[in-house]
């Protein structure tokens, strides 16, 4: 974790379920941290002059809302709560140069008040943002107990992705489960592996490349228990199977610069869009 940074959890609340949901998951967050926490509901920089003081009235109420949902979680130090103007991406990325950690739901309102799924909000902030960015879906029920997961490479993205995992594992008093898949051809991670090896000796490599990258994790943190699955898979597919029964996925990301030209690694995009917990997305650093 940087502990330089400000340790301020940032919810975007646009008036949909699934925003609140994600504030609500802030707050445990920074219940458990005792760190404050920014709710942000942004309104249009454009609006109509006859129209602007009824839609301040309703950002105020959905953010009070969102206040009254954040202070049943438990004692925050701080529950900050503002009203801007602009788009919810940008206010989002410009937080999070200060911020510890950005929330935001997996959908969002789109002009005419219907929930869309996986919103351009979550997008940019995924891609654009400094800090590590939690989309949170809502949940199907009782909360799962499966622990984290973390989904880890052999090129360094992931690094600070195990990091923050081996984190919110000893945070939460749970076990980490550290993923990482294989396949027949050379991925662009695993430059060990080529099509050419048996597989018993790809199989060998990976789990020796993943066993490096969890070198000295027992060390650092000796109260979590921690657990390796070295599969014959996609990703995606292999942590989203995980991810049905775990309380938190973690993957790293590469991250974008420039609101032009945004694009999201193919992993993070198909996660974000469908992974069945909270899914933390930590920038590479």
């Amino acid at each position: 974790m940087d502990v330089q940074r400000n340790p301020v959890i940032v919810a975007g609340v646009d008036g949909s379920s699934s925003a609140l949901r994600a504030a609500e998951w802030g707050a445990r967050e920074a219940a458990l941290r005792q760190w404050p926490i920014l709710l942000l509901t942004v309104l249009p920089g454009d609006l109509p002059p006859d129209s602007e003081a009824a839609v301040r009235r309703r950002g105020e109420e959905v953010l009070h809302a969102a206040e009254q949902a954040v202070n049943r979680h438990g004692p925050i130090p701080l529950v900050r709560c503002e009203l801007r103007r602009g788009t919810a991406a940008r206010q989002l990325v410009a937080e999070s140069a200060a911020a510890g950690m950005i929330v935001v739901g997996s959908r969002g309102l789109g002009e005419s008040g219907t929930e869309l799924d996986f919103g351009s909000t979550a997008e940019a902030a995924i891609a654009l943002a400094a800090c590590p960015v939690a989309v949170v879906r809502e949940p199907p029920g009782n909360p799962p107990s499966g622990g984290v997961v973390v989904g880890l490479d052999s090129a360094g993205v992931a690094d600070s992705a195990l990091r923050w995992a081996l984190h919110e594992a000893d945070l939460r008093g749970t076990t980490l489960l550290a993923v990482h898949t294989w396949r027949e051809v050379a991925a662009e991670d695993w430059t060990e592996l080529t099509p050419t090896m048996p597989p018993g000796e790809r199989e060998s490599i990976a789990h020796r490349l993943l066993a490096e990258r969890l070198a000295g994790s027992d060390e650092r943190f000796p109260d979590v228990e921690i657990r390796r699955s070295v599969e014959h898979d996609r990703p995606v597919r292999a942590l989203l199977a995980h991810a049905a029964h775990a309380e938190l996925l973690v993957i790293g990301s590469r991250g974008h610069s420039g609101l032009t030209g945004m694009l999201l690694g193919s992993t993070s995009r198909a996660l974000a869009h469908c992974s069945p917990c909270p899914l933390l997305v930590v920038r590479s650093t």
